[in-house]
């Protein structure tokens, strides 16, 4: 069972992965902003990481840049409902970028690939 930290300000979202993700078999730890989540960090080391960017308070973008200089091994997928996002050059340091939309089959897929290539 692998450990995901999921840091989403929507709660509709926030359900829903959680629910898929635990039907999965996975643990699920959720924040509702980039300070909650880096807070989290100081106690909790998740396997992986989903991070949406657009959130009142420090967003994706924020977490992104204090998460470097943490040094922390963790694999970063950004889950956005923005496309423009996959050229922006702070997006480009996470491990892969999956935009949103009501299929989740690319999420899974890029989650299953970077938890197997952490084991």
């Amino acid at each position: 069972m692998s450990v995901i930290l999921h840091v989403e300000d929507e709660m509709s979202v926030r359900l829903l992965y959680r629910e898929v993700f635990e039907e999965l078999g996975h643990q699920v730890l959720q924040a509702v902003s980039g300070e909650e989540a880096l807070t989290m960090l100081k106690t909790s080391r998740p396997d992986i990481i989903i991070l949406d960017l657009k959130m009142p308070g420090m967003g994706g973008r924020g977490f992104l840049a204090r998460f470097q200089r943490l040094k922390m091994k963790i694999p970063i997928v950004i889950s956005t409902a923005y496309p423009h996002y996959e050229i922006d050059p702070v997006s480009l340091t996470a491990d892969a970028l999956v935009v949103k939309s009501g299929d989740m089959g690319s999420l899974l897929e890029k989650v299953d690939e970077l938890l197997s290539k952490g084991r």
